[in-house]
């Protein structure tokens, strides 16, 4: 009987057809369309165009919850000035775990400060960008010199 209900609530919704076929294929495809319609949802709020969230966890527990926003593509800062060293330690851990298996980025930002991004955010220092842009005006200026000989 409890089947029944549940497959009478599949047909009203749409998931399964009242022939009682199993529409896995349709299933799939439900759920990817269910996560192209957040993926527009986040980028179509005009009010915010990037939200970072900064965290100071007090307990180690508290890593699942900074796990789950880098997952879902925010950027977070990670202050740990309230748990001791070797509860960080594991803390920063676990979030670099993280962030290495969806291809994130991390970067630490002071002695107990640290950066995490998803992969579409990149981290750059400024000592990098300035040594790229050196690079530049070297190569344009070796440009120069041979187009004027």
């Amino acid at each position: 009987m409890v089947e029944s209900l549940f497959r009478r609530a599949k047909q009203f919704i749409g998931i399964e057809e009242e022939a009682g076929e199993e529409n896995y294929g349709q299933q799939l495809e439900m759920s990817s369309i269910l996560k192209a319609k957040k993926e527009k949802e986040r980028e179509n709020r005009p009010d915010v165009l990037l939200e970072i969230i900064s965290y100071e966890p007090k307990v180690y527990e508290d890593s699942l919850n900074i796990s789950g926003h880098l997952r879902a593509g925010c950027p977070v800062i990670i202050n740990l000035k309230h748990l001791d060293p070797a509860e960080g330690t594991r803390l920063i851990d676990f979030v670099c775990g993280t962030a290495y298996a969806i291809d994130g980025h991390m970067m630490k930002i002071g002695e107990t400060i640290f950066l995490f991004t998803p992969n579409s955010i990149a981290i750059t220092s400024a000592d990098d960008k300035a040594s790229f842009g050196e690079e530049l005006v070297i190569e344009r200026d070796k440009r120069d010199s041979f187009f004027s000989r």
